[in-house]
């Protein structure tokens, strides 16, 4: 095959998709991106090579991919299931559990010492959408590609370790400097990212080369619903909402997402004379630094409240949530994107959102803003809400609006890495 007809190899890093599916039952944002990356980049590409590096052990993702039919939920709940042996503890009286963990650690520990990391050279192309910070090794492997010539496209969620470094639960300034100064074509979600990117990048990689970034806007669809589904009424431990009038807040228990404000505000109209109040759902994992608000929500958890902690939702129950709420709220003080106002459009639904950073992007002209700073703001936002002629008004907005999904944002970064990956024009 001559130079002009050679299809370029891709090699996409989901080693974070790994890591996540491991200790997590459902896909979260990276996850997701990365895992649609994979699949448009797949056919687009069939020699394409998703690789994952894990405790060691480098491993091919295709074989996967494709007995899952490029389903990325299916994808993800084999991966989580091939795990079990990582968050399990032998039950010691289950003979049949202890000869299933140790024959999978043992299949793990082999799997070791035969894997081999992939081959990639000056031609090829390697993508990096996840959390590359978290892994060293996977760091020296975005290094050896850059000393190898290769085309690398890096995918910038956020500069939050360098621009806000108070919502971090670690420092990773260094692992995020080492690849920004790298020759990389960068993409990010929105043009607020954009100038975040530009801005540390010219301040931590002076003699770094002219930047090269895209945009690349993220999605609203939810992944396994279709717009504006109504679910059926739940069970298990949602069954207590049913029937029931409740705003919704999804996102991890964390100090960035504002939720010690929100949860002030809620109290203070529960506190106030007039019409019932509909309900506040929480639904998240639990986080880092909320400390406070955890405790509070603990707290309220035992005994009647008009606040309700949804911990670690499922897919399921988040879609759910979703469809049922009245509408969203998201008082973050910073996002790199904002995935709850979108999926809450998908069902819908409205949102009162903090008009702060990558925020009003994904929102356009359907919420209601405030300031994360400011309670009076957010309290006027959310009582504005309360008013159902105002809500149905943004939900006819929302109804007309185009939707972004999922298989859109990963045809669009295929495409970018694609082009990254074209052979330049040999000068003389």
């Amino acid at each position: 095959m001559d130079e002009e007809t050679r299809r370029p190899r891709v090699t996409i890093d989901l080693t974070y998709v790994i890591f996540h599916a491991t200790w997590h039952p459902t896909l979260d944002g990276i996850a997701r991106v990365q895992l649609d990356v994979a699949i448009a980049l797949l056919r687009l590409n069939p020699a394409a090579i998703p690789f994952s590096l894990d405790n060691g052990a480098w491993r091919d993702l295709r074989p996967l991919i494709e007995s899952a039919c490029f389903d990325s939920q299916d994808i993800f709940a084999a991966l989580h299931e091939h795990f079990f042996f990582r968050r399990e503890s032998p039950r010691w009286r289950d003979p049949r559990h202890l000869f299933r963990l140790a024959k999978a650690h043992v299949r793990a520990f082999f799997k070791r010492l035969r894997a081999r990391a992939p081959e990639i050279g000056a031609d090829d192309t390697l993508f990096v959408g996840g959390a590359f910070w978290m892994n060293r090794n996977v760091l020296n492997f975005i290094g050896h590609a850059a000393k190898k010539g290769a085309h690398l496209v890096v995918l910038f969620h956020d500069l939050i370790p360098f621009t806000h470094p108070q919502f971090t639960g670690h420092d990773f300034t260094d692992e995020y400097r080492e690849v920004l100064c790298l020759p990389a074509h960068f993409i990010v979600t929105t043009p607020f990212n954009l100038t975040e990117l530009e801005s540390v990048r010219a301040r931590f990689c002076p003699k770094a080369q002219p930047l090269s970034a895209s945009i690349v806007a993220l999605a609203d669809e939810f992944l396994g619903a279709a717009r504006n589904e109504r679910s059926p009424p739940p069970s298990g431990r949602l069954a207590r909402l049913a029937g029931r009038d409740f705003a919704l807040c999804v996102g991890t228990i964390e100090v960035r997402k504002n939720h010690i404000t929100l949860v002030s505000c809620w109290e203070e109209f529960a506190a106030e004379p007039g019409d019932r109040l509909p309900l506040l759902v929480i639904a998240g994992r639990r986080g880092w630094r909320a400390e406070e608000v955890l405790r509070r929500l603990d707290e309220l958890e035992q005994k009647e409240s008009p606040i309700v902690f949804v911990e670690a939702p499922t897919e399921g129950e988040l879609r759910w949530l979703y469809s049922a709420c009245l509408f969203t709220v998201l008082p973050s003080w910073f996002e790199g994107w904002g995935l709850p106002v979108g999926e809450g459009y998908w069902f819908g639904k409205t949102c009162a959102a903090s008009n702060t950073s990558s925020i009003p992007t994904v929102g356009r002209g359907a919420c209601e803003y405030f300031s994360p700073t400011d309670k009076d703001e957010m309290k006027a936002a959310i009582r504005r809400l309360l008013d159902p002629a105002v809500r149905a008004s943004y939900e006819a907005k929302i109804k007309a609006m185009p939707l972004r999904t999922w298989a859109q944002v990963g045809s669009d970064i295929a495409r970018v890495i694609v082009d990254c990956s074209k052979p330049q024009p040999k000068t003389r």
